[in-house]
């Protein structure tokens, strides 16, 4: 038996279902245009310094890893808004399975959520709103709460889904790369003095880790979304009662 959709590629094997994603494939190519952002970035800056080349200041700005409505922050903002968007995908998938087969489906529900959050952030500047505001550094305020997300996922992973090591180690994994740029380069930013050169080592490490990091978690998500779609279009081949209850 076959099943095929366009752009789908839904295949049968034996009793069971899987959707063929490429995610090695997704994978390099958003790190990619990672990569390529950050090199752009770094030529800006080394253009004026080393080559005697000034570029336009309209340029810089659209490049400026560290700046607001450009090139990187839109794609950093679609990043982290396809990883929430992915994680209710499987939110609403779990909703269709049987209860012995939804393993903690609210897991997804706060993951997606918060990402969504994350994704607001990104676009909105919200954190450089609240500095802005108050007297209080945002990332003393948000580090509480993302170390209780971060709890939270590594005990998902690490005790609900143990077996599940491709999801929990590209999930897990690029929560840690995240939390690298995050977290401990704002934080040795906001603890130290820095120099010109190394303000701009700095940007590179802190927004790279957070780009990379979130394209190692949308791989995790589309792991665990191509599962619970097989798992969904067998219970529905199989009883086509079982996927709703």
């Amino acid at each position: 038996m076959a099943c095929t959709e366009p752009n789908l590629r839904i295949a049968a094997i034996g009793n069971g279902y899987y959707m063929k994603i490429p995610v090695n494939k997704i994978f390099w190519i958003l790190t990619a245009v990672v990569l390529g952002l950050l090199a752009i970035y770094t030529f800006t800056i080394l253009s004026g310094k080393f080559f005697a080349l000034t570029l336009p200041e309209f340029i810089v700005a659209r490049f400026n890893i560290n700046g607001e409505a450009n090139i990187p922050t839109w794609y950093s903002t679609i990043l982290l808004f396809s990883v929430s968007a992915a994680s209710l995908l499987i939110y609403g998938l779990s909703l269709r399975l049987p209860k012995n087969g939804q393993r903690l489906r609210a897991f997804w529900l706060g993951f997606g959520s918060v990402y969504a959050f994350f994704s607001l952030d990104e676009a909105a500047m919200i954190h450089e709103i609240f500095d802005r505001l108050t007297l209080v550094k945002w990332f003393y305020v948000y580090a509480p709460v993302i170390g209780l997300f971060y709890l939270a996922s590594f005990y998902y992973f690490f005790v609900v889904r143990k077996e599940d090591h491709a999801v929990r180690n590209w999930i897990i994994g690029g929560l840690v790369v995240f939390a690298f740029g995050g977290i401990a380069c704002e934080w040795y930013a906001y603890t130290f003095p820095m120099t010109y050169a190394a303000r701009q080592i700095e940007y590179v490490l802190e927004e790279g880790s957070e780009m990379i990091g979130t394209v190692m978690v949308l791989m995790g998500c589309l792991l665990e979304f191509k599962g619970k779609f097989s798992k969904v279009f067998s219970a529905a081949a199989a009883n086509p009662d079982a996927a709703t209850n």
